[in-house]
């Protein structure tokens, strides 16, 4: 198991409630598994933050793992390893 600590912002610190929790994702960890082990416990209202109501698919947004900046739409299959730290950049809407 890893253990990694996500920082959320805006509508996802809303749904999560904190802005850090930390999150234990069994092995093979990936972002995607992640985002999974999240919805699980988070539920519908964070997945409908992440996806994509018309397209089914993962709402492009950007993750900071560790130093590293990922794309959701491309690097969910990234690695994360046990105390890495990852920040969900999710675009603000508004004007």
């Amino acid at each position: 198991m890893a253990r990694v600590k996500v920082k959320t912002f805006s509508n996802i610190r809303a749904v999560i409630g904190a802005e850090v929790v930390e999150v234990e994702v069994k092995k093979p960890e990936t972002v995607g598994e992640l985002f999974e082990t999240l919805y699980r416990k988070y539920g519908r209202a964070l997945k409908d933050q992440i996806w994509d109501k018309n397209t089914g698919e993962i709402a492009p947004f950007l993750i900071k793992l560790n130093e590293r900046i990922i794309r959701s739409t491309y690097d969910l299959d990234t690695p994360i390893r046990d105390g890495d730290e990852i920040a969900i950049i999710f675009p603000v809407g508004g004007g």
